[in-house]
């Protein structure tokens, strides 16, 4: 294919893509959020799939920020992406901090190309020494293995992402880590138009795909509003590239004006887990100026130890209010992490007054 029909082709997937976003908003504020949502995928599938691309090469890039959020990005998260192949071999080292969870998850693909979650270590798995950490990726275990913490890659293997949760930033302090590929030989090839087409294809798919996805999930769930309907297994979200140390619990928020959404519940036996608000495009909503995620610390009890939140657009004078900071819908959705004993928790809406 030449480069001229590559870039047309890429073109018309964000074309589509667009036109997709502005199709499924259903108010003025949801199509703004669309087509923003629609660069979001952009900015993340150039990362993934040119600047960070050489598995050979691998290096670690933030995929999801307080400024390019989509998938469901939980904002007490830092999500690190490297692309990987399943025929290499990887070490991954480095200081453990004191974030509240790190972990590193690989993922795959299916024969259909979905994704499909690998392997997953999380730091109850690592050997701590002198609060340093490695692991080894590779199809074999290594024969020097050491104090490092060994995943065993498929053949089909092509992303790790290493994820870190907080429960208070300003209090924890994040791991530092590097990636490097233990079998690389010599330098890098020069770009050629084949690997460039091959890498415009993907990235055009990842925005036109992620766009159809992202609508038709939020359009299936705003079908029940005000409903507990998710209640998903890793697995079976994994196109979302997902942990599986999370259960994910909730639906979708759909409120008037005087209107409020009561979430209760009994939290789980679990190291941690939040609720979170987020746009139709599985966007977490602004942290800067409103309370649109609330964990387990920052979360006031009942004293029989059970939780009561407010979803609301104005606030309600009492603890435990999420601010929809103007959208009149989106997800509301729990994620319990490593945890067990878990209830159900109930919605309702119920006069804000």
């Amino acid at each position: 294919m030449d480069d001229a029909r590559a870039w047309d082709e890429f073109c018309d997937q964000l074309r589509r893509a667009g036109h997709n976003a502005l199709e499924a908003a259903t108010d003025p504020l949801e199509a703004a959020e669309g087509l923003r949502f629609v660069t979001r995928l952009l900015s993340a599938a150039v990362d993934m799939t040119v600047a960070y691309a050489d598995p050979a090469r691998p290096a670690f890039v933030r995929l999801m920020t307080d400024r390019r959020k989509f998938y469901g990005d939980n904002p007490d998260t830092d999500y690190d992406y490297a692309s990987i192949r399943g025929r290499h071999g990887y070490r991954i080292a480095g200081e453990r901090g004191t974030s509240s969870y790190l972990a590193c998850c690989v993922y795959g693909r299916n024969d259909d190309g979905s994704t499909r979650i690998v392997a997953n270590v999380s730091d109850r798995d690592l050997d701590l020494t002198d609060g340093r950490f490695e692991i080894v990726l590779s199809a074999d275990r290594p024969d020097d293995l050491g104090s490092a913490t060994w995943v065993p890659l498929t053949p089909d293997a092509d992303v790790a992402i290493v994820r870190q949760y907080y429960l208070d930033r300003t209090a924890e302090t994040p791991a530092t880590f590097d990636i490097e590929c233990t079998d690389r030989v010599g330098p890098p090839p020069p770009v050629t138009a084949e690997w460039m087409d091959r890498r415009l294809r993907a990235a055009g798919s990842f925005v036109s795909l992620g766009t159809e996805f992202s609508a038709a999930m939020a359009a299936q769930l705003e079908e029940r509003p005000n409903e507990v309907v998710v209640d998903s297994e890793a697995s079976t979200v994994a196109g979302f590239y997902p942990t599986p140390d999370n259960k994910y619990v909730g639906g979708w928020f759909q409120l008037g004006d005087d209107e409020a959404l009561e979430v209760t519940g009994r939290p789980p036996d679990t190291r941690y887990w939040s609720l979170l608000l987020m746009s139709r495009w599985m966007e977490s909503l602004d942290t800067s100026f409103h309370t649109t995620i609330l964990n387990c610390s920052q979360v006031d009890l009942e004293p029989d130890g059970s939780f009561r939140i407010l979803v609301a657009h104005r606030d309600p004078g009492t603890p435990n209010w999420l601010d929809t900071a103007g959208h009149r819908q989106g997800y509301v959705l729990f994620r319990w992490m490593q945890a067990t004993g878990i209830t159900q928790p109930k919605f309702r809406t119920v006069p804000l007054d």
